[in-house]
């Protein structure tokens, strides 16, 4: 047949942009892909594995139809893909790629930190560990969507990481993807700035686990949740999975979109609560025989009971504990500790996390956290907001934009109002009242807050 000629190579490409659409051509081929005459058939030359195996898994037939038509043959063509070598006259020492793709073996990935194994297990995560469970052992089956929902440092990312590494084990020929709302963001802000949305869509659409941790990273980026919701459609629509974790419920996200929301609340939707007593010492424990260090149990149980903010902030205490006792080669003793942890212990003690008020305001006024989270004006809620917002204000130190944020999405003006509200009762000595499944209750502004103070610090 000879040499393919300029017009050739030019009809070969317009036959195969016009099949399979000129922006994925721009994307695959563009002027990065070379195109010459093999003996029996066309040689296509690309710059990397990657374009190579979704090229021959994804266009090999179009790419053999539109040779037979540019040839001008009937018989089949061998359409051959090779690596495209960094020196011209190396070509001949190319890696030739399969014409059919083999079964999919995904790329080797490096292992997470985070191990189901060594979750600590009770009854504020045990729904939450369950799911995860189900979904390792048949992922896309047991469950198309699970979304995690806790405060900070209370165990969402180590149970995603833990279903990806449980994943990888029991299922190696799956494909599976972890990342950040944050990396997922900046990755699509960059493929729509270099007009490569195809190849983003490519990683992304075509997996059978996408995990992303922190999706509330996508709250008022319209853009991206649009993206993300027609990725989540298409990997539905295979009956893959996708789990995700969030800050709050999803309904408490006000500034994501309420299609993407009514998406997510119609997956399983699992809450990590504050860890108790016996989890925080089981943690403490596990974790010391990880770091080889003897921790006495008259240790434990006092981190235990004066730390109870979060896992993080549990484990981090231990660390500094241990790193001092190495430092001066001291025990690890309850007076070293009371001594080490003094100021870490009195400031916990007396901060609070939201979390916590939104708890203890739900169960007083009979409303729930997404209640609480809402727009509703209904009386009992609105008293309940407000309560929450002043008393998140009071105790800790969440400055008003950030009392907003993470009390679904209000303003820092909303949050403020409710503040100077609830002062302004304070001053009058006025009485509120509010509205249960048990009836109608009434009480003093001043003793309604000092009962919901004395179950925030039990201790004073």
């Amino acid at each position: 047949m000879g040499a393919l000629t300029a017009d050739i190579i030019s009809q070969f490409r317009a036959l195969v942009a016009n099949r399979i659409g000129e922006a994925r051509y721009r994307t695959w081929f563009g002027e990065s892909a070379s195109f010459r005459l093999h003996p029996g058939g066309v040689e296509i030359a690309v710059p990397n594995n990657f374009v190579g195996n979704w090229i021959a898994s994804n266009y090999m037939n179009d790419l053999v139809a539109s040779a037979q038509q540019a040839l001008d043959l009937d018989s089949d063509v061998n359409v051959r893909i090779v690596l495209s070598s960094d020196k011209p006259a190396n070509t001949e020492r190319a890696k030739t790629l399969d014409l059919v793709p083999p079964p999919r073996t995904p790329a080797p990935r490096a292992k997470l930190r985070g191990e189901l194994a060594e979750f600590v297990v009770g009854p504020s995560n045990k729904l939450a560990f369950t799911a995860a469970k189900h979904l390792v052992r048949d992922p896309g089956q047991a469950f198309k969507l699970l979304v995690l929902y806790s405060g900070c440092g209370l165990g969402k990312t180590h149970l995603l990481q833990g279903i990806c590494n449980g994943v990888a084990r029991e299922h190696p020929d799956l494909e599976w993807r972890y990342i950040s709302g944050e990396q997922f963001t900046n990755e699509f802000i960059a493929a729509v700035k270099s007009g490569h949305v195809d190849l983003f869509r490519a990683r992304y659409r075509h997996v059978d686990l996408l995990v992303i941790d922190d999706i509330h990273f996508l709250a008022n980026k319209k853009a991206t949740q649009e993206e993300f919701l027609h990725t989540f459609n298409a990997i539905d629509a295979c009956g893959k999975a996708v789990v995700l974790s969030t800050d709050r419920h999803p309904r408490g996200i006000s500034s994501l979109s309420e299609p993407l929301i009514d998406r997510l609340i119609a997956g399983m939707v699992a809450e990590i609560d504050l860890p108790d007593f016996e989890v925080r010492r089981a943690i403490l424990c596990r974790r010391a025989v990880s770091m080889k260090c003897a921790v006495p149990d008259e240790v434990l149980d006092f981190m235990a009971d004066r730390i109870a903010r979060n896992v993080r902030e549990l484990e981090g205490a231990l660390y500094k504990l241990v790193a001092l006792a190495s430092l001066t080669k001291d025990a690890v003793t309850l007076d070293l500790a009371q001594t080490a942890l003094n100021d870490h212990i009195v400031h916990t003690s007396q901060t609070p996390n939201a979390d916590k008020i939104v708890q203890l305001a739900g169960r007083r006024f009979g409303v729930t956290r997404e209640q609480v989270f809402s727009k509703s004006r209904d009386r009992t809620i609105a008293l309940a907001r407000a309560v929450t917002m002043h008393l998140v204000r009071k105790h800790t130190l969440m400055s008003y934009p950030e009392i907003g944020r993470v009390l679904g999405g209000k303003n820092h003006s909303t949050v403020l109002m409710a503040v100077q509200r609830i002062e302004k009762q304070l001053g009058q000595d006025s009485t509120v009242t509010w509205k249960t499944i048990n009836g109608k209750h009434e009480a003093l502004i001043g003793d309604l807050l000092d009962g919901l103070e004395k179950e925030l610090f039990p201790a004073r």
